[in-house]
Parts: C-alpha cells; sequence; structure tokens
C-alpha cells in the first residue's frame, strides 16, 4: 500500500490531446485535491513512479498505449489508485469488458457531462479516503500486535531468570535514545526497538542452571551461553517483520576489535544496530543488580564505557551515549513537571518504600484504597502502579480496562516475585510497560519511572501504536 498518509490527494489526467487536458484541468480545478497531467501512458507511468496518485483519468484512444493498457499496468503495480477512463461510443463493448474485469472503476463518454464527472471524483476520493483510513487502522493493529507479541516474548526471557527483570526493556530505551539523537528512519527505529527487546531471546534455548549459576562460568558452560545469539537468530529470522532485527540480535556481542562472538566480526562490518545495541546491553548489564554483585555506579559504567571504545565498542557510539547520559544528568536538575502517580491497592509499606523511591519534587503519590476510587482518579494521572490483589476486584482486570479505557496512562503492575510465572498472560494482556517486583530496590523503581515516561515520548515520535 501507498502511503498517502495526511496529505491532499492528486488526481493524474492523461490524454495526447492538449484541448482535452485543458478542458479537464479547468473542470476538475478544486482545492480539494491536486492535478498533474501526462500526455502519454509512459509519461503518467513515470510520474506515478515519483509520486502517489490517488485518482488517474485516462483517455482511451492514445497513440503507443492505450487508455485500457494504461490502467491495466496502474492496476499492477499501484492498486490503490482508483482508475477512470474517458472513451467514445464506439469502443463501449470493450469499456465494459475491462469494467467487469476490475480495470476500471468507471467510464465517461466524450462528450462529458461536467458537473457528473466532478461529482463522481468526490465520491471517489471520498471513499478512496475513508478505505485509506481503514488500511491505516489496519496497520497500526498489526503494528501494535506486533510490537505486543515481541514484549509477551522477551517477558519469556526474563522468566529464565528473575533478577535480569527489566533488562530488555531498559536496554530498549537505551538503544531507541540513541536511534533518534542520530536521526535514523521510522522502520530502522522500530526494527531496532524489537531487537532490543529481543537481543536475548535465544537464552530460552540455554540451561536455566547455567544462565543462574552464583559466580564465574567455567569454560564449557560459557561457550553454551555464547549460543544465544545464534539461537536468538534462528528463532526471529524466520519471522518476516523481525528478519531486520535478527541481524542485530546475532550480532549484540561482536566487538568493535574483531574479538566477539559468534562471527568475529569488526568495527563497520557489524550493523549499526548491532553497535547500537552492544553498549546499551553492556552498560545495562553493567548497572543492575545481580545475586553475585552489587551494581556499578553509574559513573564508573560510564568509564568502563569510554576505557573499552575503540576495542569492544564503536567509538563514535561510545561517545553519543555518554554526551546522551551526561546531558539527562545535567538536566535532571532542571524544573520538571510533576508526574501523578496513582497507588492502586498498595499496602503502607510498599507506599513508604515507593516514597523513598521516587523524589517529591518529580512525583506526586494519589492513593486509591478500591477499583471505585481509582475509576474516579485516573482521568487525571500520568501513571498507575496496580496490586494485584485488589478488596474489590483484580488488579489485572483492572490494568486490562485502562489499556482500553485510558491508554494514555502508563501502566505498571506491583507483583511478589512468585508470582511471575502464573501472571504472564493476563500481564500481556493489560499491555504493560513492566512491572515491579517487590522487595522494591529504590534505585531501579526511580529508573523504571523515569525510563517510561521516555519510552512514551519516544514511541509517540515514532507513531508505535498505544
Amino acid at each position: 500500500m501507498m502511503d498517502f498518509a495526511e496529505q491532499q490527494p492528486t488526481i493524474l489526467l492523461v490524454d495526447d490531446e492538449e484541448m482535452v487536458l485543458n478542458a479537464l484541468r479547468r473542470v476538475l480545478a478544486s482545492s480539494e485535491w491536486a492535478l498533474v497531467t501526462a500526455e502519454s501512458g509512459a509519461q503518467a507511468l513515470e510520474i506515478m513512479a515519483r509520486q502517489p496518485i490517488a485518482l488517474i483519468v485516462s483517455d482511451q484512444r492514445m497513440p503507443v498505449m492505450s487508455g485500457l493498457e494504461l490502467l491495466n499496468e496502474v492496476k499492477k503495480l499501484y492498486p490503490d489508485t482508483v482508475r477512470i477512463i474517458l472513451t467514445g461510443y464506439a469502443e463501449m463493448d470493450i469499456v465494459v469488458k475491462a469494467i467487469n474485469q476490475g480495470e476500471v472503476y468507471r467510464f465517461f463518454t466524450k462528450p462529458w457531462n461536467n458537473a457528473e464527472l466532478v461529482e463522481t471524483v468526490r465520491t471517489v476520493l471520498r471513499n478512496w479516503r475513508e478505505n485509506l483510513d481503514q488500511l491505516s487502522s489496519f496497520a497500526d493493529q498489526l503494528s501494535r500486535a506486533n510490537l505486543e507479541t515481541v514484549m509477551a516474548l522477551a517477558e519469556a526471557v526474563e522468566l529464565k531468570d528473575p533478577y535480569t527483570k527489566g533488562h530488555c526493556s531498559r536496554v530498549r530505551d537505551y538503544a531507541l535514545q540513541m536511534a533518534l539523537a542520530l536521526n535514523l528512519s521510522e522502520s530502522f527505529c522500530r526494527d531496532l526497538v524489537y531487537a532490543s527487546l529481543l537481543h536475548d531471546c535465544g537464552k530460552i534455548g540455554v540451561s536455566e542452571v547455567i544462565l543462574n549459576i552464583n559466580g564465574p562460568l567455567s569454560d564449557e558452560q560459557f561457550r553454551e551461553v555464547q549460543r544465544h545469539p545464534v539461537l536468538g537468530f534462528e528463532m526471529t529470522s524466520k519471522i518476516d517483520y523481525l528478519r531486520p532485527a535478527s541481524i542485530v540480535i546475532r550480532q549484540h556481542h561482536e566487538r568493535w576489535d574483531g574479538k566477539g562472538y559468534p562471527d568475529r566480526l569488526k568495527a563497520l562490518e557489524i550493523s549499526l544496530g548491532g553497535r547500537i545495541v552492544a553498549v546499551a546491553d553492556t552498560f545495562d548489564a553493567m548497572t543492575s543488580s545481580r545475586p553475585y554483585r552489587r551494581a556499578l555506579d553509574f559513573k564508573i559504567a560510564i568509564q568502563e564505557l569510554l576505557d573499552n571504545r575503540g576495542s569492544q565498542f564503536d567509538p563514535e557510539i561510545v561517545d553519543l551515549f555518554v554526551s546522551l547520559l551526561e546531558t539527562k544528568v545535567e538536566g535532571s536538575g532542571t524544573a520538571q513537571t510533576r508526574r501523578r502517580l496513582l497507588l492502586v491497592g498498595v499496602t503502607f509499606e510498599k507506599i513508604a518504600e515507593l516514597e523513598n523511591s521516587l523524589p517529591s519534587a518529580r512525583y506526586e503519590l494519589i492513593v486509591a484504597d478500591s477499583l471505585a476510587a481509582a475509576r474516579i482518579l485516573i482521568k487525571e494521572v500520568d501513571m498507575v502502579i496496580c496490586a494485584r490483589q485488589l478488596s474489590d476486584g483484580d488488579g489485572a482486570g483492572f490494568l486490562v480496562d485502562c489499556r482500553r479505557l485510558w491508554p494514555q496512562v502508563t501502566r505498571v503492575m506491583l507483583i511478589e516475585r512468585k508470582d511471575m510465572e502464573t501472571l504472564a498472560e493476563s500481564l500481556n494482556q493489560a499491555g504493560l510497560y513492566a512491572f515491579m517486583i517487590h522487595p522494591l530496590r529504590p534505585a531501579e523503581v526511580l529508573a523504571m519511572v523515569e525510563n517510561s515516561f521516555e519510552w512514551r515520548r519516544m514511541a509517540k515520535a515514532l507513531n508505535f501504536a498505544e
């Protein structure tokens, strides 16, 4: 489907006689649409190769390529373009056949009725716009379904190792910030989002015993872990909309100096997406807590990136990422809009933990102890953090309703670690940004909340459907 979104429709008039073209221009002159003309079928096809055409009106009798031959070619190349032909009575049988075969929408005999022609064009373009809106809506739904499927798979990967919860989402956010700063295309950014969320999906094929070892790995165990980029590539490369992302998934452990895995690529042999995700993945791994070590301070992690620019990482990507992080830190002290967070069914103990985690200058916490109260308050907040069990209903069900009725509100569920596996399906239905696992770690809570709003801003910029 051609991309006509949000633009004035264009009508292409085709006739080998200048006098006829001038007459059509006079009759169809309107601010509702734009007009372009061509004096032959070949010229018409050249125009259509350069710009989208909503409606083509062509004469039948033309040298070299007849009107019906032209419109048959248009049907094959540009099926969304509506086709009208101008003809004489002697050719009626040919035109009727063309209409029956779907090659032509309508025909007009010469001389045509001006009012009838104008009204037909208006009807055609009105129907064209309605069909376009429906196709656009379908594309949005498909995009949303694709993103939700990817996010669900990312959740499944993280269920194998609860201590990495949120890692894929944070890598996505870091990678997308870099891509937007580089002014990369919307399609590149979309593929990068998929790749970031699924960069570790191959770990589904790695033993949980190895993934959860509380310390250094043996050589054999490390070789097993090193299989995950290839396993992830094999899982995703068979799916059409994930094929570009699969390359990044395979390459996210390659190194700038060629000492990475699995293919020992170096420098620009590694895709740009692979180089971006490598930096985002490593930085988040360093700044996240694990059972066997504490998270590194941001400044120490940044220095690690700088120490390895030109060896492990693309130096230009490191410099960009560090500048983005430093800009974010510098801007953290400036005046910001105070975000309103609605806490639904959250215990006093956990409310206190959230208060200690989130600066009051930037976040206002509003408490609702029931669904009835939450439904009244939710229209005025930016995020809802909901407990699983509520006094008057189910938290997951409420978040599903939030997604349908108040999609602008970011949704987070607060759960216990033991509930993760049983909640996967209901969480996917609710379209959550993330879920918080108790006991809460203040630094992780703050990072998750701030990243959620950054993700919403970036998703809006990329037209990701909510």
